[in-house]
């Protein structure tokens, strides 16, 4: 007797990388809702670079400000790493000043939210990044 089995949905990886305790608290209990997603999280940006490159995540998501080095840096160091320059990053910044988004985006983020989050827009670019990576990696 053949039996049917579900189709279990790939877990997919997001690495986030922040240093205020309060929105990584945050951004876990959104995850913990989602049973399809494995949430990385680093404090720093080195450590972020580091974890990236043993899990290649789908998407991740980094604060502009912090410590060591910025998320700007952080960004470029992603970027000339053959094996994650394709993975879409969105900058999470408590800037809302005139033109720092647009910096953000001609820099190469693939989105740039503000702080605090808007968690529809947060879920959103998450959503709008995960098809990115998966159109863009095969």
């Amino acid at each position: 007797m053949l039996t049917k089995h579900k189709t279990e949905p790939l877990t997919r990886k997001m690495l986030y990388i922040e240093d205020n305790p309060a929105n990584l608290l945050l951004v876990k209990q959104l995850f913990a809702r989602r049973n399809n997603w494995k949430l990385l999280t680093a404090i720093d940006g080195y450590l972020g670079i580091i974890i990236a490159r043993e899990n290649l995540p789908e998407v991740i998501m980094m604060d502009i400000n912090l410590p060591g080095i910025s998320g700007f840096e952080a960004l470029v160091r992603l970027q000339a790493d053959p094996t994650l320059a394709h993975i879409p990053v969105i900058a999470l910044s408590s800037n809302v000043y005139p033109g720092h988004a647009e910096k953000g985006v001609q820099a190469g983020f693939f989105r740039y939210l503000t702080k605090p989050y808007k968690i529809n827009e947060l879920m959103d670019a998450l959503e709008d990044s995960l098809q990115f990576s998966l159109t863009n990696s095969e």
